[in-house]
């Protein structure tokens, strides 16, 4: 009976993930369908901001016009204003309200969620670092708009290198691969390779660098871990100046194991080069067998990354 108390708790871990999750791609989907909505209605492809004689300012969806006036529907009915009638007007199209930033401050981790990446890469000549328990060291530097590379280390002497192309597909979505290998120093120079290893992970994202989501696969092979592969889904959002909340769910299959990864992460902009992130991450047990008799390792996730 005690024993199966913390086995619920764990699971219902788990469950809350997958609700956030699901919330942050419900709110992503729901922006972009409505934007594609608003693209196919040319009545709301362009607002019209009038300047009366009587100086008042009167805005409205442009249906038509000519050389002598405007049609606007105001208020869901028609109204026609003469142009000698008024002192001036502007247009605002939809691109120039596309344009218009939600947010002063940049989403620092947009090229990625917690462990794994998005479609996105840094801009060019940009440098970032970032680091999970201040055990593992990656820096990435954009190379060109398509093209980005990384390097890094766990435990210093397992040295991981990537190479990255991302092509922007509609203004939507973007579609990434990454081509990952690794050299262990130490193995390596006692004559053997049991820890090198390469990789491939391909994935696709929907979304802005505000807000998106990403689902992508994973394939590795090493000498030490063997052959594995699995796929993931991962959701962000920017939810205020400061803070951007992202969650990420990832299937392993290795040997005869099947594992599940749940990860949720809130990073805190400290700064415009520094920001932190914290959350938790709760694992399968059939991934990584422990002794505690529990289905579920819950794990406090720490990360911190830097931009130069």
């Amino acid at each position: 009976m005690y024993k199966r108390l913390p086995i619920k708790n764990q699971i219902n871990k788990i469950k809350s993930i997958k609700i956030i999750l699901l919330f942050i791609l419900f709110s992503n989907f729901q922006k972009y369908w409505s934007q594609s909505n608003l693209a196919n209605n040319y009545s709301n492809d362009t607002i019209v901001v009038i300047t009366t004689m009587e100086n008042k300012e009167i805005r409205g969806l442009l249906i038509s016009k000519d050389e002598n006036v405007f049609i606007l529907e105001i208020a869901n009915e028609n109204k026609i204003f003469d142009k000698d009638e008024i002192i001036s007007y502007r247009f605002i199209t939809r691109n120039q309200i596309k344009s218009i930033k939600e947010f002063e401050n940049p989403n620092p981790i947009y090229t990625k969620y917690c462990y794994l990446p998005s479609a996105y890469i840094v801009e060019k000549g940009s440098i970032t670092t970032n680091s999970h328990y201040f055990i593992t060291s990656n820096s990435k530097i954009g190379l060109h708009e398509n093209f980005e590379f990384s390097i890094g280390n766990l435990f210093i002497f397992n040295v991981f290198s990537t190479f990255t192309y991302s092509k922007e597909i509609s203004t939507s979505f973007r579609a990434g691969v990454s081509v990952i290998g690794n050299f262990d120093v130490l193995s390596s120079s006692s004559g053997t390779s049991d820890f090198n290893g390469i990789g491939i992970i391909p994935r696709i994202t929907y979304g802005d660098k505000f807000k998106n989501t990403t689902t992508g696969l994973f394939v590795y092979q090493s000498s030490f871990t063997g052959f594995f592969y699995g796929g993931y889904l991962a959701s962000q959002k920017k939810i205020s100046e400061r803070f951007t909340l992202a969650a990420e769910i990832a299937g392993i299959k290795f040997e005869n194991y099947y594992g599940l990864v749940n990860n949720l992460i809130i990073n805190f902009m400290r700064n415009s080069r520094e920001n932190w992130s914290f959350g938790v991450s709760l694992i399968n047990v059939d991934l990584i067998p422990v002794t505690t008799g529990n289905d579920i390792s819950p794990i406090p996730y720490f990360g911190i990354q830097r931009k130069f």
